[in-house]
């Protein structure tokens, strides 16, 4: 059996149209009535002329929505929040459903389920935090790059340090790797890259950490000497809003990275720099870049220097009379024809723990001197022969 169910405003509505048609009330009256538009109450008043109480109910009463979600969708949306992407905000749900499961659904949609079933993502509470005015980006890419790291357990529960940078005027991720520890190889493992890939920035925008920059006016760090070699200036922030763009940038990785992170599955440190080199980083300046207010860019490229003597620790020591030099408690000699004496030697620690030896960036060899002492002959073997 086929009726029309009516609730009291659509019944008080009709007798109203009613009221209108039979003279007793003016089209006006009734628009202030209803309430609706003149134009609106003139329509209603035409369709309860020609149809009866069935013109007061809208067109599509009874009909199901042409984008209505459907109980099989909305299940399969509840299960990925519920489970798999139980750590994606649901802006990042939305991109990764769209990209790796091929179902496209709007926001609103997806956060209606959430919030149906208690799974919205919270967001991270900021108590106190003062406003400081934004300062205005750089005009080139390659003016600044703001470096620094973050300490987190970013995948498989296992605490690590993620170090890198971003352009200033562009907000490009232009290096980033995990390693175990923030220290001055790694970091300066992550700057070569950079200078490889994109050349040398005019500076960088560091944090007073003790590695950065210089301690006092007469002691240099390994990066603030590697940076003056490369003509590159180190800047370092008086405090934290000041790099404020690298600072946002780590809240951002620690809430969409963690979560790839684990929907991957990946559990090394090798494995998480490769998906970062191959896939995280490019998706992601895509997306969050912004184009530089000129086009030129300000990174200069680096032809003939060599980027392993620059990029190193560097420790000299004075040598002797006897072309010898101290060294981690060990005596070292050298292995030259020319005579260094009184002169100073660099030893180099290099990225992937070998050690070298220069003057002046001249490359020398030296030997532990207990070494040397083997090679030497006994006296009693040579009147023996």
């Amino acid at each position: 059996m086929e009726g029309i169910f009516m609730s009291r405003v659509d019944q008080r509505a009709y007798q109203l149209c009613q009221d209108c048609l039979c003279g007793r009330l003016t089209i006006q009256e009734l628009s202030v009535l209803l309430p609706k538009s003149y134009r609106q109450t003139q329509r209603i008043l035409k369709k309860v002329d020609k149809m009866g109480m069935a013109g007061i109910k809208h067109g599509n009463s009874g009909k199901t929505p042409h984008n209505k979600t459907t109980a099989l969708l909305e299940a399969d949306i509840k299960s990925l929040l519920k489970n798999d992407c139980y750590d994606f905000n649901l802006t990042h749900f939305k991109e990764m459903i769209e990209e790796k499961e091929g179902i496209i659904v709007g926001k609103n949609v997806i956060h209606r389920i959430a919030s149906k079933n208690g799974l919205v993502k919270r967001p991270r509470r900021r108590v106190g935090t003062k406003k400081h005015k934004p300062r205005a980006r750089m005009p080139h890419q390659g003016m600044l790059i703001q470096f620094d790291g973050s300490v987190e357990a970013w995948f498989n529960n296992i605490i690590c340090d993620l170090i890198g940078g971003i352009d200033d005027p562009t907000s490009e991720i232009v290096g980033l790797e995990f390693f175990h520890g923030e220290t001055s190889l790694h970091c300066m493992k992550v700057m070569k890259d950079i200078t490889l890939k994109y050349g040398v920035p005019n500076a960088y925008y560091l944090d007073g950490a003790g590695y950065f920059g210089k301690v006092d006016r007469d002691t240099e760090t390994q990066i603030g000497r590697a940076l003056e070699e490369l003509g590159c200036r180190p800047l370092i922030a008086s405090s934290s809003q000041a790099k404020g763009r690298i600072e946002r940038l780590w809240g951002t990785l620690q809430d969409r990275l963690i979560a790839e992170l684990r929907f991957y599955q990946i559990k090394t440190i090798e494995e998480a720099n490769k998906f970062l080199k191959e896939d995280f980083i490019p998706r992601f300046n895509s997306q969050f870049s912004v184009p530089a207010r000129e086009k030129e860019s300000k990174f200069k490229k680096v032809l003939d220097r060599d980027l392993d003597l620059i990029f190193c620790k560097k420790e000299r020591r004075k040598i002797g009379q006897a072309e010898n030099f101290s060294y981690g408690g060990e005596t070292y000699v050298l292995q030259e024809e020319n005579k260094f004496k009184f002169r100073t030697v660099n030893i180099n620690t290099h990225l992937d723990g070998g050690i070298s030896y220069d003057i002046l960036g001249r490359p020398v060899k030296a030997i532990k001197s207990s070494e040397n002492i083997k090679n030497i002959v006994p006296i009693s073997k040579v009147k023996a022969a």
